[in-house]
């Protein structure tokens, strides 16, 4: 069988390549003892998701994991394994696991699907050649794997080598791009600052590809010229998007741009109108939607307004059921706005939502929120931000967290922990 298959790499120089690039990403890995029951596979899985496994572990217990087919798809678990390693800078044990799944497939050969899987992977953990590497594995090369390897570039913010791949590759391996691998590449020059670029692309696309932008090419362009404070070309576009020469639809990225726009401009309030307009239209507001209105109107200085949006999001009729949930960017812009104009009743409801949700905020606006408490005689209260403070800041933080309670000796002189 080894004989017959090197055979075939002989007469095939691109079955050859494929095999080198294989090899290539296979790495010894340790024997350990696999789980022999749904039982054992579940606590497998446990463990790995526990946050004190440490990377060797994590690595270790992945490996055995892997003659599972119910653990190679578990995608889930394999993004959670790549962000924990990644982010203990143990780039080598992310190379390990991904490059050993491959001899984990029942087939002989991946998938074209598990392939992307891996080009994301890989750019999750910044490791944009091992997404390359992945690509090339791809057999015949596609236009998916194309716009994966694209996107890898551009979420590592390699714009320059995004429109290169996209430039060179397709002509290479004999990929014809659809619009998604143009979207990719109109995010990429608009990312790199290069909107002019885009734009070219984006209006020679039906002659040169025979490929109409669609909504998302629009978005992106628009994107451009917002970034550039271009508001004609922007209005242009936006007028084009639904008028006879292209008969689109806006998304929710199109009407998030273009209350973006407005709140640049000081609109905020005409933003707002437009939440209501996109429902109306079949188009539900998500959280980016509130937060640039929330953010707009923070900036003009109407906190009572911002509020009262801020209230509004659970009440938001969507599609799969009703409500928006705030995120940690929506109460700290909010607190830290409130805040600065002293509106301290609301500030200290912002606060303690954000603190049931786990997220410790701003320790300036924060030590703002308690003297203003302090100052309208509303100690308790002060000192309950500052007792469950205490059960939300972690690690390093924890000092820098102790310098500001030193600053109110009196307010906790009874409540030292």
């Amino acid at each position: 069988m080894a004989a017959a298959a090197a055979a075939v790499c002989r007469r095939s120089p691109a079955l050859l390549l494929r095999r080198q690039l294989l090899v290539r990403l296979l790495s010894t890995q340790t024997q350990i003892q696999t789980p022999s029951t749904p039982a054992e596979l579940s606590r497998l899985k446990s463990s790995i998701r526990d946050a004190a496994t440490g990377p060797d572990a994590l690595a270790s217990l992945f490996l055995s994991g892997l003659p599972h087919p119910a653990f190679l798809a578990d995608r889930p678990l394999f993004a959670l394994s790549v962000h924990r390693l990644a982010s203990a800078g143990r780039r080598d044990l992310v190379a390990s696991i991904l490059s050993s799944s491959l001899t984990a497939l029942p087939k002989p050969h991946p998938s074209e699907g598990f392939l992307l899987r891996l080009i994301s992977l890989y750019s999750a953990a910044g490791m944009p050649d091992h997404s390359l590497t992945a690509f090339r594995l791809v057999d015949p090369p596609s236009d998916r794997a194309l716009s994966a390897l694209l996107s890898a570039y551009h979420d590592n913010r390699l714009y320059d080598r995004a429109v290169k791949a996209f430039n060179t590759l397709p002509a290479e391996l004999s990929i014809k791009p659809s619009v998604v691998s143009y979207n990719v590449l109109l995010k990429s020059l608009v990312a790199s600052g290069d909107v002019s670029a885009a734009r070219t692309v984006f209006d020679e696309m039906p002659d040169k590809a025979s490929i109409q932008p669609d909504i998302v090419s629009c978005n992106e362009i628009l994107k451009g010229y917002l970034n550039t404070g271009d508001d004609a070309a922007f209005d242009a576009l936006l007028k084009e998007i639904t008028g006879p020469k292209r008969r689109l639809k806006p998304n929710v990225t199109t009407y998030n741009l273009r209350m973006a726009a407005l709140c640049a401009k000081g609109r905020s309030f005409e933003a707002e109108e437009l939440l209501d307009a996109m429902g109306a239209k079949g188009v539900p507001p998500n959280r980016a939607s509130f937060n640039t209105v929330i953010k707009g109107l923070c900036k003009e200085g109407e906190v009572g307004a911002a509020m009262a949006l801020f209230r509004k999001m659970p009440e938001v009729p969507r599609q799969n059921g009703t409500g928006v949930s705030p995120n940690f960017e929506t109460y700290i812009m909010l607190l830290e706005a409130l805040v600065n104009k002293r509106v301290f009743g609301p500030a200290l409801e912002v606060c303690k939502e954000c603190l049931q949700n786990k997220w410790a905020p701003p320790f300036q606006a924060v030590k703002g929120l308690v003297q203003g408490l302090v100052k309208s005689r509303k100690a308790k209260q002060a000192k309950e931000v500052f007792m469950a403070m205490r059960k939300v800041v972690k690690g390093d933080a924890k000092e820098e967290w102790t310098k500001v309670e030193a600053e109110f000796p009196l307010l906790l002189a009874d409540k030292k922990a």
